[in-house]
């Protein structure tokens, strides 16, 4: 994830465990449920510096994975994951308009300068995830406008 951008694999072991581990009373609670299981989890990974509901460009990112570049310098890859959750009985246009919504989002957020301060020269990955219960259902990733940018000009 942090060397090789493998983050695939990582938020889809996050979402079996969520749902081996959670009992369906615990998604009463819904989103904060599902961000407070993805907090602890992503709280093991390493090289980054975890900061969950990052305030940036006037809203709140759910994990900014910022790179810990003090102590791994040559990490590769930084990551904004914003995360939603939506009832099982959600129509799949619901969830469209839903994951439209964070594309925007994490956009707005990679823009921040912060962000920009802090992630050095990693690529920026900006991650949605949608859970619909405790399932799943949409795993993204989009380009930030300055890595589409530095691609374009290569």
């Amino acid at each position: 994830m942090a060397y090789r951008g493998e983050w695939e694999p990582v938020f889809r072991f996050f979402a079996q465990e969520l749902e081996r581990q959670s009992a369906i009373r615990e998604f009463i609670d819904g989103e904060a449920h599902v961000k407070g299981f993805l907090l602890a989890y992503l709280g093991l990974t390493q090289g980054y510096i975890l900061l969950p509901e990052y305030e940036s460009s006037k809203g709140y990112a759910d994990f900014y994975m910022m790179p810990d570049l003090v102590r791994q310098p040559d990490i590769v890859y930084s990551y904004i994951v914003e995360v939603k959750y939506v009832r099982r009985d959600t129509s799949d246009a619901d969830i469209a308009l839903l994951k439209r919504d964070a594309a925007e989002q994490l956009r707005r957020y990679a823009d921040d300068g912060k962000v920009a301060r802090t992630k050095g020269n990693t690529q920026l990955g900006l991650i949605t995830l949608v859970f619909k219960g405790w399932e799943l259902v949409a795993l993204e990733k989009l380009a930030s406008r300055a890595d589409c940018e530095n691609e374009s000009e290569a």
